[in-house]
């Protein structure tokens, strides 16, 4: 007899290499300028890439272990924003992970002498 088969609907495995890319430039913008529409733009584009509901806490927002001590008057405000620092973590991961694919390797004259 055939079994339906459950889909996972949890939020893992939502970090791709594009989240991961729209994650960086948002940074770099953000610590070039204030504000701007490209922020806008950047901070939208990746909420939709990860799947984030418009009034969910932004992932540039979420820098801090704790919330805001406003937030603390709203439970749902507060569960927003530790999912939205979950995945910033693992954005910030992604990208450390990146970056040690792309470093150099070392050069032979860099490396110790083999022991003998």
């Amino acid at each position: 007899m055939p079994m339906k088969r459950r889909v996972d609907k949890s939020r893992n495995g939502r970090i791709t290499i594009e989240a991961a890319v729209l994650f960086e430039r948002g940074l770099r913008l953000r610590a070039q300028q204030d504000w701007s529409r490209e922020i806008a733009d950047n901070a939208i584009a990746l909420a939709i890439a990860l799947g984030m509901q418009p009034w969910e806490c932004d992932v540039f927002d979420a820098r801090n272990d704790a919330p805001s001590h406003w937030m603390m008057t709203a439970p749902d405000k507060v569960d927003d924003y530790y999912r939205s620092r979950r995945i910033r973590l693992e954005l910030e991961s992604a990208l450390r992970a990146k970056r040690r694919r792309k470093a150099p390797a070392p050069a032979p004259s860099d490396l110790p002498p083999a022991a003998a």
